[in-house]
């Protein structure tokens, strides 16, 4: 009988086939070069194939080298999978994770109460920015785990659908609008967003073509939560999440308005690398789930609604 692969040569072909780079798989993997050679060289031999072949200066896979990359992220998670039948409390490690910043202003409060009670030996730092971005990080290794609003969906990453966050027109009682309003009632008025590459901006934009229809005045700024004072200041209207302004709603500054045709709904993910499912990734991606449940959160997604549905995957 020939010599057996081990799950140890299977994650140092992944991580260089997915980061290009024998010097980058042992900077992510926490090892020196070498190590990650002879790993490559004795599963090429176990498998009488070869893996790699030289790209510039790096390594790109060979047309058996990425027939193989599917099948042994799918191992790499499943061994995982068996690591984490542990005991939650003995969790440990650091974890980066993303948020889209209207979803953490309404949902770190209780996700952090939730992992300090859950999982107390996790270390997490977390991230908040916009999706375009933090998908942009999550794809260059900066983040281990995001949660993403109406991502693009790039390959190699999971996708893990959580649900839909209730989005709307948003504005200061000052305008006198609602309860509903369409395109046609709003262009003339000022209007703040996020960039052009975030969902919000996108949702805006694909609303007002619905008639035709682009605003004459707006505006951009980097921050969700600006954007939300913005609106209650009476400056300028905004599409945001409706659950992050009930505290301005109950004060009577602001009004959440129908929308006519409805927004494009904002889809929720959590999304991480293929064969990235470690025991802190897992850890939070339940206390994700934990914490939107007791804060009720989002609403379930309709079975045909459209989303990056080719790379998505269910825990």
């Amino acid at each position: 009988m020939g010599m057996r692969f081990t799950i140890a040569q299977l994650e140092a072909f992944f991580w260089t086939a997915r980061l290009g780079s024998l010097s980058r798989a042992a900077g992510h993997l926490h090892m020196s070069q070498p190590t990650i050679s002879l790993r490559l060289r004795d599963l090429e031999q176990a498998l009488n194939v070869e893996l790699f072949q030289r790209k510039g200066r790096g390594l790109a896979p060979t047309p058996e080298g990425l027939a193989l990359l599917p099948r042994a992220a799918a191992l790499l998670e499943e061994a995982d999978r068996i690591m984490l039948q542990t005991d939650p409390a003995t969790v440990t490690g650091n974890i980066r994770v993303g948020f889209a910043e209207g979803f953490a202003m309404t949902c770190l409060p209780m996700l952090l109460e939730t992992v300090r009670a859950d999982y107390p030996l996790l270390k997490a730092e977390y991230v908040v920015s916009i999706s375009y971005e933090l998908e942009r990080e999550l794809n260059e290794r900066r983040l281990d785990l995001a949660v993403l609003v109406n991502p693009i969906g790039r390959p190699g990453m999971r996708l893990v659908p959580l649900g839909v966050q209730d989005t709307a027109w948003v504005a200061s009682v000052k305008w006198g609008l609602g309860p509903e309003v369409r395109p046609a009632d709003l262009y003339r008025l000022p209007i703040v967003s996020n960039q052009p590459r975030s969902a919000m901006f996108r949702q805006i934009k694909d609303w007002f073509a619905t008639a035709g229809l682009e605003p004459l005045r707006h505006d951009l700024c980097n921050s969700v939560a600006v954007i939300g004072h913005l609106v209650s200041s009476g400056v300028a209207l905004g599409v945001l999440p409706a659950r992050m302004m009930e505290t301005e709603v109950a004060a009577g500054l602001v009004k959440v308005l129908r929308p006519v045709p409805e927004l494009n709904h904002g889809r929720v993910y959590a999304s991480y690398p293929e064969g990235g499912l470690t025991a802190p990734v897992s850890a939070m991606l339940k206390s994700i789930q934990k914490a939107l449940d007791a804060i009720d959160y989002l609403k379930v997604d309709a079975p045909d609604a459209a989303g990056p549905s080719s790379h998505s995957a269910h825990l």
